[in-house]
């Protein structure tokens, strides 16, 4: 009960730690995220400059230039529109009544000796008039009602003028007008100088310009105008044309060139945050909702955060690269499908490259690059198990990233241009460093987190490798049966989809543990069996020892985590039935308890753990029936009991085997058994073989002898 206790205390605390991790990736994120690039980078061009690729409209727009060009020229069109100035006119003529009021007023005072001219010169009339001594003689010397007279001609002259109307740029026409009609008077020459001088001060514009009918004119003149329209795909300008003005200016009302923009708003970053956080919802439902299908590891969680931030952090740092196909996207997902695995890695990808087109501001182009290049990135990172194709897969990567920013950039760019080759380039270039850094930083993962990587996997199948040399040399006979053993675990772990290096690897090293005392078990005998000798409870200790023994064996030689489970679980908490059988006949059943004589290990906690355990299980029974003289047919019959023994007794409980996957280990189980039991043909003695030889001979002879004969 303790160690259960413990065992359900150390689970709860990696739960712990795995809620911890998550916590920290989303917040992680959404920092990343809110903190990314929120602008979008376009292309600078300037006027007069070569073109460096061919810019075409991304979608309908009005073509802004064109179309203020040609409103411009509707509202110049407009012809000046004038309205009368009531104001002007009767400030003129207000301004010359008092001014002739002024002079008859000094006329009627000026006393004997004072000097008309001078008193004139010196009153302050508003009317800015030079007058000549001769001319206001002149006008001194009419009567009174001539000089009223002579005011109202002034007057109705210049009312003549104002009729016609005067313009600001027309005063001179004007003043023109107003001296020919004073001039049908009869007034003499100095008098009508005198009113030439009158109208020249006092002659004001009459028609001023309607600034506000003018400029309502213009609109209306504008809005008759209709907006000329760009096409989505239109050329702008092609690559190595000249950019003009006009060019210059659809380019940016069209916002294919300019400075960064500035996109982020509080309402798309709540959005883009929202939608984060219904990725992390669904990550989490698909992990607790997968029924054992898709479990990880302790050390599969702990690395699959890692490299998670890792990329996240790099992709918030290279968010304003040139072009993102300099951002290693591919990389999360090899590393991921090598080191968790390649369907983590195939789900894992899609949220990765949603949250990065999130913290890139990227837009579609991104999203579809990037999730490309991550799938044929983890699927083809999956060949580097082998060293001879680390070289080629790495080539191919460089091709299928640019080929992949080629397909994008035509369908989602303007086609062709030197900037997309560039951006292929890059992308192919990165493509080969995702590969090279995937496989040389195995041996960090491997060291820092136990990472079971294929390579690692390989490298323990070694028979160079200590304990299996051991193992060779010290029990053959577990040796022996250790291969057949891996031999069934890898294809039965191949055909249910489980790990095969894992399961070949696990298999190689689950019975180590009998180097303690090879003699006790029969594989290793050769007739004297020391159990005969010893209480059937004393076997069973020596027996059950053996997994314990592995592990304490499996530390001192460093062999890693996962095998070290698979060496204490291969027997799981399994009845050792033959001296539980003995100790009932030799005791009595009142005298046993079926505790006694099982294994106190763990029962299979994955799928590669069970394979093994059912493996080495149907080996040793297989092979003792078969040399009882019995079939492998009637074998067959024996493994399946034997796998639904395992099952009834709850040790595949944990495994995450599914049922129908039993029948598919079965047949793998008989498929291996049939390719090293088969029926061979009887090899013929030497003697049977000369006398074959002979009989020909022979009777070559006696057809001959009998022609003779008849001739």
């Amino acid at each position: 009960m303790a160690r259960k206790k413990d065992v359900s205390l150390n689970k709860k605390e990696k739960k712990n730690h795995q809620g911890i991790l998550f916590a920290i990736a989303v917040i992680l994120t959404f920092f990343c995220i809110s903190t990314g690039s929120r602008a979008v980078e376009v292309d600078t061009v300037q006027v007069g400059a070569v073109a460096e690729k061919r810019y075409v409209a991304e979608k309908d727009a009005i073509d802004v230039v064109t179309t203020e060009r040609l409103k411009d020229a509707a509202a110049d069109s407009v012809a000046p529109i004038y309205m009368h100035d009531s104001i002007a006119e009767e400030n003129s003529r207000t301004e010359i009544n008092e001014m002739f009021q002024e002079l008859n007023h000094i006329l009627s005072a000026l006393k004997e000796g004072e000097s008309f001219y001078e008193k004139a010169e010196a009153s302050p009339w508003k009317l800015p008039v030079v007058l000549t001594e001769k001319q206001l003689n002149a006008y001194a010397e009419l009567s009174k009602s001539n000089r009223t007279l002579f005011a109202e001609d002034c007057i109705n002259a210049m009312n003549s003028a104002y009729e016609t109307g005067i313009k600001a740029d027309a005063l001179e026409d004007g003043r023109t007008a107003a001296n020919e009609t004073f001039a049908k008077t009869a007034w003499s020459s100095t008098l009508k100088e005198m009113a030439a001088a009158v109208f020249d001060a006092a002659l004001e514009p009459n028609l001023v310009l309607d600034s506000d009918a003018m400029e309502a004119e213009r609109e209306a003149k504008r809005a008759e105008v209709e907006n000329v329209m760009i096409r989505k795909n239109q050329k702008i300008v092609d690559e190595g044309e000249i950019v003009t003005q006009d060019i210059y200016d659809r380019l940016v009302s069209l916002e294919l060139i300019g400075d960064a923009k500035y996109t982020g708003t509080t309402l798309s970053l709540i959005g883009s945050i929202l939608m984060t956080g219904l990725l992390f919802v669904a990550l989490y439902l698909f992990f607790a909702w997968s029924n054992g299908v898709v479990e990880l590891k302790y050390n599969e969680v702990k690395m699959l955060f890692t490299i998670y931030v890792i990329m996240v952090i790099v992709l918030r740092l290279m968010a304003k690269v040139p072009y993102f196909t300099l951002i290693p996207l591919g990389l999360f997902a090899m590393l991921v499908s090598l080191l968790v695995g390649r369907r983590v890695a195939l789900g894992m990808n899609a949220m990765f490259c949603v949250i990065g087109c999130f913290i890139c501001n990227g837009d579609a182009q991104f999203l579809m690059y990037s999730l490309l290049v991550g799938t044929l990135g983890a699927v083809m990172i999956q060949k580097t198990d082998k060293r001879q194709f680390v070289v080629p897969i790495a080539v191919a990567m460089g091709v299928a990233s640019f080929v992949t920013m080629f397909s994008t950039g035509v369908f989602f760019e303007t086609g062709y241009s030197s900037g997309l080759l560039m951006k292929c380039i890059c992308g192919a270039v990165m493509g080969v460093i995702s590969v090279i850094i995937t496989v040389g930083s195995l041996p960090f993962w491997e060291a820092t987190f136990e990472a079971n990587t294929p390579n690692r996997l390989l490298e323990l199948t070694n028979p160079n490798n200590e304990a299996l040399r051991r193992l060779m040399i010290e029990a053959p006979g577990t040796y022996h049966h250790s291969l057949i053993v891996a031999n069934l675990a890898e294809t039965a772990a191949y055909e249910i989809g489980a790990n095969t290096a894992l399961a070949r690897a696990g298999a190689y090293y689950h019975d180590i543990g009998k180097l303690k005392q090879p003699q006790m078990f029969s594989e290793n005998q050769s007739g004297y069996n020391p159990h005969d000798d010893l209480a059937p409870e004393t076997s069973t200790k020596i027996i059950t020892q053996h997994p314990k023994n592995g592990v304490e064996m499996g530390l001192e030689y460093g062999l890693p985590r996962i095998i070290l489970d698979v060496i204490r679980e291969h027997h799981g908490t399994s009845l050792v039935k033959f001296f539980y059988f003995k100790a009932l006949k030799a005791y009595g059943a009142e005298n046993v308890t079926e505790e006694e004589y099982r294994y106190q290990g763990t029962i299979p906690t994955s799928r590669e753990s069970a394979v093994v355990m059912l493996a080495d299980t149907v080996e040793a029974a297989v092979r003792s029936v078969l040399g009882k003289g019995q079939t492998l047919e009637e074998a067959e019959a024996l493994i399946k009991t034997l796998i639904k023994d395992k099952l009834d007794d709850g040790q595949l409980d944990h495994s995450g085997l599914g049922i129908h996957e039993l029948e598919i280990i079965r047949k793998a189980f008989i498929k291996v058994f049939h390719g090293m039991y088969h029926e061979r043909v009887a090899y013929p003695k030497q003697e049977e073989i000369a006398a074959a030889a002979k009989k020909p001979a022979e009777e070559k002879r006696e057809e001959e002898n009998s022609e003779s004969t008849d001739r």
